[in-house]
């Protein structure tokens, strides 16, 4: 958390005791000028007794300060009131409640902080929800397919070399599910997220260059050519979340990129933003593919035998939107895809 939000969450402690000292000195002053009207309006000039107009002051100033004290109390004991029954409703369960901020006086960074942890919980009720419903809709193949294989080789001895084939298709399916649970925890995390936290200056390019050569196998394997160019380029960032994008949007060019082709990693800085481009010499999109790109689990080329989940872009989209960055893409069937991030 930087300098500037923690100022901005502090309780203003001090201004009370300054709220307190004007109290007393307004009642102070208010009470002589009382007490000298009084007095001179009905001796003028004449010499009284000196002591009983100053407890006379002290009375009314001691009465001034007592209800303007009363009044601060009762607005503070109204402004708890308020937390109090925010708290209550959260404790039956109410998560769309929802403290106001008008007249809230000291109190607003508490009603602030009560608002925002009420909206997390709300986040990751819905989030556990969500994740719920697509388990239950997209799980279904892999799980089906792992269950069928079992309930074939259980009661039947085949070959050695067939039951391998089967193990092997199971495992497979394994993996692929293990890596959608990841791939949709991960994107409902996101979605319920607000902000991206912990944040440092880092390398962006070291990053990208980073993700290339752990992925620089899977590449070789299908003969595709990496060409990678960057300048320099520092960004203020959570590391762990903005390598999901590269990765993402790496792994998605090799899946569409075609044996014997390229893709190229490409950076730029300006003084308004950071771009990185992600091109291939795939089969491209048609602008009904590009329509739903972002869309969760949608998948434009269905039979393409080395098809994802859906997921990866999605990932992607979400990720920039909460860096406040953007991102374009440009396709043309078969001619390849170009993915333009700006940060």
């Amino acid at each position: 958390m930087d300098t500037a939000t923690k100022g901005r969450k502090r309780i203003g402690t001090i201004r009370w005791a300054v709220v307190l000292a004007v109290v007393i000195t307004i009642s102070a002053v208010a009470s002589y000028l009382i007490t000298s009207a009084v007095r001179y309006f009905y001796y003028g000039t004449e010499n009284d007794n000196y002591w009983v107009w100053s407890a006379a002051i002290y009375q009314i100033m001691g009465s001034l300060s007592g209800v303007i004290v009363a009044i601060i109390s009762i607005m503070l004991y109204r402004r708890m009131e308020k937390l109090l029954n925010g708290m209550e409703e959260v404790a039956k369960g109410n998560l769309d409640v929802e403290i106001p901020l008008d007249n809230a006086g000291e109190y607003r960074v508490i009603y602030e902080n009560f608002n925002q942890m009420v909206k997390e919980l709300k986040n990751a009720d819905e989030q556990q929800k969500q994740f719920m419903k697509d388990f239950s809709h997209e799980f279904k193949t892999p799980i089906n397919s792992m269950k069928g294989f079992a309930e074939y080789l259980y009661p039947n001895e085949l070959p050695r070399e067939e039951e391998k084939q089967y193990l092997g298709i199971m495992a497979k399916e394994a993996g692929r599910l293990a890596q959608l649970s990841q791939n949709t925890l991960l994107l409902s995390k996101l979605e319920h997220m607000e902000t991206i936290r912990n944040k440092v200056r880092y390398r962006l390019d070291e990053q990208i260059r980073n993700c290339v050569i752990l992925m620089l196998s899977s590449f070789e394997e299908k003969r595709i050519k990496l060409a990678v160019e960057f300048p320099e380029i520092w960004y203020i960032g959570n590391e762990e979340i903005i390598e999901e994008i590269w990765v993402n949007l790496l792994d998605n060019a090799r899946k569409y990129s075609p044996e014997g082709t390229a893709v190229f990693v490409e950076g730029k800085v300006t003084e308004e933003y950071i771009r990185i481009e992600v091109r291939d010499e795939g089969q491209g999109m048609d602008e009904d593919t590009k329509l739903h790109l972002f869309d969760r689990y949608y998948q434009g080329d269905t039979s393409h035998e080395t098809a994802g989940f859906g997921l990866g872009l999605s990932i992607v989209k979400r990720i920039v939107d909460l860096c406040k960055g953007s991102i374009r893409v440009e396709s043309t069937l078969g001619k390849g895809t170009s993915i333009f991030i700006y940060l």
